[in-house]
């Protein structure tokens, strides 16, 4: 007597099916999860990103407006420089308070003839 393992076993179709159509929808499940995880993580940074340009708007304008006091505060000290240095150019003398003396004029009389 032969006996002989026979290790196919045959599967109706119905089942061969129903099998691939199974692999068919956990792998698109997978591959939907894969994807809606990306997209909360690409949506999460977006966010983070659109936040961080605000603030740096924010701190950029607060810089500008620092900036233009600045830069009128050292035109001032430039002008007055300026000023100070043509006043010794021309050999001003700075007076002392004692040594100023006012003109009394009267009204209406401001030139007279001689």
């Amino acid at each position: 007597m032969n006996y002989t393992l026979n290790l196919y076993h045959p599967i109706p179709i119905i089942f061969k099916k129903r099998g691939i159509l199974t692999i068919f929808w956990v792998i698109n499940l997978i591959f939907f999860s894969v994807l809606s995880i990306f997209y909360i993580f690409q949506v999460g940074t977006l966010t983070q990103k659109i936040y961080l340009i605000k603030d740096y708007e924010k701190r950029l304008e607060k810089l500008s407006k620092e900036n233009e006091v600045l830069e009128i505060n050292l035109s001032k000290s430039d002008s007055l420089n300026n000023v100070e240095n043509y006043l010794l150019s021309e050999n001003f003398v700075r007076a002392n308070p004692g040594q100023v003396k006012y003109i009394r004029i009267l009204e209406g009389t401001v030139v007279t003839n001689k």
